[in-house]
């Protein structure tokens, strides 16, 4: 059962991925129409997006602590001043900063643009291969030759099945020498079709890592 008095935000995203509110506003009112196993949830502000009634959303509740419930359901109502949808429990969905990192030896992403403060936006005219050196839900640890600075955007095209997605220079990681190992990203605006192949990409390597392991102990 959601708990309802820990949740501190609100993400609906449409059903091509995209996020289209994002809000503190919301409430479980009384429910005329009850469906067993399901709780209203009804969102009121200005100018709220214009959806239609049976549009599919999925919904993401975060707590707190974090933790996220992810639910499928879809539009009851949609004005700019009122969103109405039902939701089930939901499923709980992995902890970005508890979740598996793996390595990815031989795996590339492709850096499409950069955004460097507000003012310098950089499309590069042939992307640029980066290294990626591993991964988890929340970004990546890539390398390159090309010279970037912590704060930067950089827009990557990345996994097998590909996204393009807008990742926050955080660090530069340095080996014990001080030599520059690859930069540390993480992932901005993450969708929920995103999050799910990127969890599956994670998945692959940890089969591929153990059989690796499998057969080197033969």
């Amino acid at each position: 059962m959601i708990n309802k008095d820990k949740i501190q935000r609100v993400d609906i995203y449409d059903q091509n991925g995209k996020r289209v509110l994002s809000t503190k506003s919301f409430s479980f009112p009384r429910d005329f129409f009850k469906i067993k196993g399901y709780e209203l949830v009804a969102i009121k502000g200005n100018d709220l997006p214009l959806l239609s009634k049976g549009d599919q959303i999925t919904v993401i509740f975060e707590y707190l602590n974090g933790t996220r419930i992810q639910c499928n359901t879809r539009i009851d109502l949609s004005t700019d001043l009122q969103l109405n949808f039902h939701v089930d429990d939901g499923m709980v969905l992995e902890e970005r900063r508890g979740s598996y990192k793996v390595n990815t030896p031989g795996a590339f992403a492709k850096i499409l643009h950069i955004e460097r403060g507000e003012e310098e936006i950089t499309d590069l005219e042939e992307p640029y291969t980066a290294a990626i050196l591993n991964i988890n839900l929340t970004g990546v640890l890539m390398k390159c030759d090309m010279e970037l600075n912590v704060s930067d955007i950089v827009r990557l095209k990345l996994l097998d099945d590909p996204i393009e997605i807008n990742t926050e220079i955080l660090r530069l990681q340095l080996d014990n020498e001080g030599e520059l190992i690859g930069y540390g990203c993480r992932f901005l605006d993450v969708t929920p079709p995103q999050e799910e192949k990127i969890a599956r990409f994670i998945f692959n390597c940890q089969l591929a890592e153990r059989e690796r392991r499998k057969n080197e102990g033969r």
